[in-house]
């Protein structure tokens, strides 16, 4: 429901989506994610890199939100969090790019 929401560029209400999955499963980290793309749209940037912290303390492998935690940051102009980031997917051997 949250994805098609946020397709249909209805942003609060995905949010809103997005939240009650979480509330049901906190564990969600696909949730988490999308909750932070939805907030990313809508020009939260702080609000969006928290959703996707919490999407990565889920499950630290889970590159796309890193990625989007990434975007964030540059946006932001915070390209030493930046940096700092992606040297940490850099050391996971598991990233896909180095194995």
């Amino acid at each position: 429901m949250g994805k098609a929401l946020r397709n249909l560029k209805k942003f609060e209400k995905a949010i809103k989506s997005y939240d009650k999955a979480i509330n049901i499963k906190p564990d969600y980290y696909q949730a988490w994610n999308s909750r932070g793309i939805a907030l990313k749209q809508l020009r939260r940037f702080e609000e969006a890199i928290a959703s996707y912290d919490k999407a990565i303390e889920i499950k630290p492998d889970f590159y796309e939100a890193w990625n989007n935690r990434d975007n964030a940051l540059r946006i932001l102009e915070r390209f030493e969090e930046v940096i700092a980031s992606d040297y940490q997917v850099v050391q996971d051997m598991s990233y896909p790019y180095f194995s």
